[in-house]
């Protein structure tokens, strides 16, 4: 029972948000049929396993409003657009025709409307169905029967940890967008990154579990926020239920590097052949319409992460059945574009399928992945490195959870202090100095300094090891968070605003930074992203001062220069003209 590739190249394709890096939409998913044979705690919710999901194009949900009147009292009061549809069959025979409505494919959720229908398998007697709508609200969904009586269960398949993709064209899409901070190609799009700047809480340490499903549905993540909460080192522990493309792209930009995701879903694999497993991971999915699914692809996500202000969260645990399937340097894979060989582990769980026998492929239930990912939370709330925290939550299982990054940095990663905690004694003044080498390339004045005017600008002289010296006295620390406005900055008449966060406070840690330059300066067009690393044997501590020397790259947006000129430059580097001059905060106790 899946979804064939012929029936889905019928599905209607609507764009993506002009911003979205893959301008197609994304194929609902098909689910494999079977029983698991690994299933050991299962899931709570007393629900039948989901066996099929199809999508129905316009037409054939609008046969089944006509055939339905009390299905059709509810489209009909709808005033937003038909956006998708499609139906989902359980192992029971209960099946859920599901229709949403929006402005736009990329509306915020607020705005997105349902209609459903569920009935139980026909017999000798009419079924009886169930007809409802439901809103999606900031963080879950609100459901109710078309009698308007609030629903806390719907008579659905309960969701699956893995899916099965028919498409295995992934990667054809000229479409694709790719750029990253380790930059040869473009500066900042200041509109871009101040954007996202303005979503972060810089002195708030957050904790986000991102549902693909909900309480509705039968699964509830609430094991998982209980235990962040217990760890005591989070400000903010959160839950975005029935999660939304949308919500994907919006939340991870706006995180800093102490920030914490969970993707509870499906991993989302190709399907397999009769005579072979699946062999590659795809991506997660996310919910279109409450009850359907969308695959969100490794080259969908790839830069989401490129050039957050403060770094994006510092921990993504993808937590759904073989999120880590095959060669996860594909590019397809979500783990592939989104961790740092050093600073960003990404975390999935990677389960032995076997081969297939009289009740199909080896599977994992929600329940499963669930209880292994609150292990995983505990193990480095007690302040086990990511490595011991890895094996202490596979222990026993089926299943192993598994990251990317280098063994020896895996040994080394832990969760940052709490920030309460995080300084022994806090600093009571100090100066951080960032120093910036660039090469820019500039041309004359133009109306405007973006790309555009740079392109059609005449070019000036370049202006060979540039630098720039962003001086802040006394930042002010909230933990780890620092803010400050630059001092004696140069060039003369520079100042800026910075915002920033460190990692940890020993070598090979990462200090993030954002900064905007102020109004009136020279560079008062300049932002700047930059990620300093902490050097080895650069750390001096005595007389009550602690200095911290760091080096590391920096991008910045097209700027005007002290002569007028608009100028960008590839990634510059967080030293002075001197290789040797490094950044460096400075810190009084």
């Amino acid at each position: 029972m899946f979804l064939t590739f012929d029936r889905l190249l019928k599905v209607p394709r609507r764009p993506l948000p002009h911003h979205a890096p893959l301008a197609v939409l994304v194929a609902l998913l098909s689910v494999a049929c079977g029983s698991s044979a690994a299933k050991t705690t299962g899931d709570d919710s007393g629900l039948p396993t989901r066996t099929a999901q199809t999508a129905l194009t316009q037409d054939a949900w609008q046969a089944l409003v006509t055939a339905d009147t009390a299905l059709a009292a509810l489209a009909t009061a709808q005033t937003q657009p038909w956006q998708a549809a499609g139906e989902i069959v359980a192992a029971d025979g209960t099946t859920l025709d599901w229709a949403e409505f929006a402005p736009a494919v990329d509306a915020p959720r607020t705005q997105v409307a349902a209609v459903f229908r569920s009935c139980p398998k026909a017999g000798d007697t009419p079924p009886v169905c169930v007809r409802g709508k439901g809103t999606y609200t900031a963080t879950g969904v609100t459901l109710t029967d078309d009698g308007g009586k609030p629903l806390t269960l719907v008579p659905v398949g309960a969701p699956q940890a893995w899916e099965w993709e028919t498409s295995t064209n992934l990667k054809n899409d000229n479409t694709t967008i790719t750029a990253g901070l380790t930059g040869d190609s473009a500066p900042l799009d200041l509109t871009t990154v101040q954007a996202q700047f303005s979503a972060i809480v810089p002195q708030k340490r957050r904790f986000v579990l991102l549902s693909a499903y909900g309480k509705q549905v039968g699964v509830d993540g609430t094991p998982i926020t209980d235990a962040a909460t217990r760890t005591g080192r989070f400000d903010s522990v959160e839950t975005i239920e029935f999660v939304r493309q949308t919500d994907v792209e919006t939340l991870l930009p706006s995180l800093t590097a102490l920030d914490t995701v969970v993707w509870l879903g499906a991993g989302v694999q190709q399907k397999p052949s009769k005579a072979s497993p699946p062999t590659k991971a795809v991506g997660m999915n996310v919910t279109r319409g409450i009850f359907g699914d969308e695959v969100y692809y490794g080259t969908l996500a790839a830069p989401l992460l490129d050039t957050p202000p403060l770094g994006g969260p510092g921990l993504i645990v993808l937590a759904g059945q073989n999120t880590f399937l095959g060669d996860i340097s594909d590019k397809q894979s979500l783990a592939a574009v989104w961790y740092g060989p050093a600073t960003r582990p990404v975390v999935g769980f990677s389960l032995p399928l076997g081969t297939p026998g009289a009740s199909g492929y080896t599977h994992l239930a929600l329940g499963d992945v669930i209880g292994a990912t609150v292990k995983l939370i505990g193990a480095l709330g007690d302040g086990q490195t990511l490595d011991a925290a890895l094996t202490t939550a596979s222990a026993g299982q089926a299943f192993t959870l598994t990251s990317p990054m280098a063994t020896d940095n895996r040994k080394k990663w832990t969760w940052t202090a709490a920030n309460s905690s995080f300084w022994p004694k806090q600093p009571s003044s100090g100066t951080l100095t960032i120093e910036i080498t660039l090469t820019p390339s500039c041309v004359q004045p133009v109306a405007t300094c973006d790309m555009a005017g740079w392109q059609a600008g005449t070019k000036a002289a370049n202006i060979i090891n540039t630098s720039i010296s962003i001086v802040c006295d006394n930042p002010a620390f909230v933990g780890p968070y620092f803010t400050c406005t630059g001092g004696d900055s140069q060039p003369p008449g520079t100042k800026f605003d910075v915002t920033g966060v460190l990692r940890g406070t020993n070598a090979a840690d990462h200090l993030l930074f954002f900064a905007v330059g102020t109004a009136g300066g020279p560079l008062g067009s300049a932002a700047i992203a930059g990620d300093g690393v902490l050097v080895a044997g650069g750390i001096d501590k005595g007389g009550g001062t602690t200095t911290y020397n760091f080096n590391g790259q920096a991008d910045l947006s097209f700027y005007t220069d002290a002569s007028g000129n608009c100028c960008f430059t590839q990634v510059a580097q967080l030293v002075g003209v001197s290789a040797s001059t490094y950044s460096s905060l400075q810190l009084h106790n």
